[in-house]
C-alpha cells in the first residue's frame, strides 16, 4: 500500500497511520468522523471568531487517506455538520465542496451516516449523489453507526463509530500534553467497538475515562468492558502508538 504506513487494529482493520481514519481492507472503505462542518460559523454567532481552518484540515485527511489506500468508499460516520437546529450556509457550501473534492480525489462512493448533529443535510447530500443511511453494514461482520443511540451489536465483529470525541491525557517532560485518541473497547457481547478520533480541527475531544457514566454512546455505557478497552494515540506528528489495556495504564501513569 503506497503512502502512510497502515496499523492494523484488527483483521483487515487498519488506522491510517496519524490520520483519523480507518481503512477497511476487505471493504476498500475509508471511514472518518465528526466533521463539524461550520463550526466555525455556528460559533461566530455566538460571538467566538475562530479562522476557518476545519474543512482544509478535513480535506487534507480525506486525500491523504486516499493516497495510502486508493479506496473506492468514502464513509462519514456522523456529524459531518455541526449546527444541530438549522443547516447553515458555511455547511451547505462545504458539504458541497467536500463531496466534489472528495470525487475528484478518487473516492467512487461516498456515505454519509446519520449522526446527531445531521439534521436538514439529508435532501442536500442526496441531490450531489451521496447515500445519507443510518448505519453501513460491510461484508456482514463490520457495523458502521455513529453512536449516539443504542444498536443492536450481537453478531458483528466489529462496530465502528464516532460521536466520542476520544482523547488522551500524557505526561511528557513534567507537562501534561493532550493526544487525540481512538478507543478499542470490547462488549460483553463479544463484539468489538472501534471509536474514531474526531476529523474536525476544533474537536479536541474528551478525556478518556474508567466510568462508564462518562462516555456519551448508551452502547459503550451498557455493553462497554471499559477497564479492557485499548487506547491508540493518533496524532499527526507523533503518528499511531497502541497502549496497553486502561485498567494497566491507570495503574503505571
Amino acid at each position: 500500500m503506497p503512502g502512510r504506513r497502515h496499523v492494523e487494529i484488527t483483521d483487515n482493520t487498519y488506522i491510517i497511520d496519524g490520520l483519523p481514519a480507518v481503512y477497511v481492507e476487505s471493504s476498500d472503505a475509508v471511514i472518518i468522523a465528526d466533521l463539524h462542518l461550520g463550526y466555525e460559523e455556528a460559533m461566530s454567532r455566538r460571538g467566538v471568531f475562530l479562522p476557518r481552518l476545519q474543512y482544509k484540515r478535513i480535506i487534507r485527511v480525506i486525500r491523504e487517506a486516499y493516497e495510502s489506500t486508493e479506496a473506492s468508499k468514502l464513509i462519514i460516520a456522523g456529524d459531518l455538520k455541526h449546527e444541530f437546529g438549522k443547516l447553515l450556509r458555511q455547511e451547505k457550501l462545504e458539504t458541497a465542496r467536500l463531496l466534489q473534492e472528495a470525487r475528484r480525489t478518487g473516492y467512487k462512493q461516498i456515505i454519509v451516516v446519520r449522526g446527531n448533529h445531521d439534521n436538514f443535510i439529508g435532501p442536500i447530500l442526496e441531490s450531489l449523489g451521496a447515500e445519507f443511511r443510518d448505519s453501513v453494514e460491510l461484508d456482514s461482520k463490520i457495523l458502521v453507526t455513529h453512536g449516539h443511540r443504542m444498536e443492536k451489536i450481537e453478531g458483528y465483529k466489529l462496530v465502528i463509530m464516532g460521536h466520542e470525541h476520544p482523547s488522551l491525557q500524557v505526561m511528557i517532560g513534567g507537562a501534561r500534553e493532550k493526544f487525540p485518541a481512538a478507543l478499542l473497547v470490547p462488549t460483553s457481547p463479544g463484539t468489538q467497538i472501534l471509536v474514531l478520533p474526531p476529523s474536525g480541527l476544533y474537536q479536541v475531544g474528551n478525556n478518556i475515562s474508567m466510568s462508564k457514566n462518562d462516555y456519551l454512546s448508551p452502547i459503550i455505557r451498557e455493553l462497554g468492558i471499559i477497564e479492557d478497552a485499548v487506547p491508540i494515540i493518533v496524532d499527526e506528528q507523533e503518528g499511531t502508538m497502541i497502549l496497553p489495556r486502561l485498567e494497566v495504564l491507570q495503574e503505571i501513569v
